[in-house]
């Protein structure tokens, strides 16, 4: 699993902050990866998961649309992490 920091690099909000993105070693088989967030600074137990083909968060804050609009508004940014580390190894 390759782990990237997403923390003070990715913007959150509504009491949402990115941790990091996981990917798999095999990620260009696997086109999947797991963003890691906290919620007022608890680490959740599971992440939401990110398809990299279609550049979208397969999980829903569907009880708490600001939440969902941040992580929403986090992607592009979160992507461009995600891809400046993965091609710089």
């Amino acid at each position: 699993m390759i782990s990237i920091d997403l923390k003070d690099r990715v913007k959150g909000g509504a009491s949402i902050e990115f941790l990091r993105v996981e990917v798999p070693e095999g990620h260009r088989r696997i086109p999947s990866a797991l963003i890691r967030y906290s919620l007022d600074g608890v680490e959740q137990t599971f992440g939401l998961r990110l398809d990299l083909d279609k550049q979208v968060v397969l999980d829903r804050f569907e009880d708490d649309e600001e939440k969902q609009e941040t992580v929403e508004r986090a992607i592009p940014e979160i992507l461009k992490v995600l891809r400046s580390n993965l091609y710089a190894r």
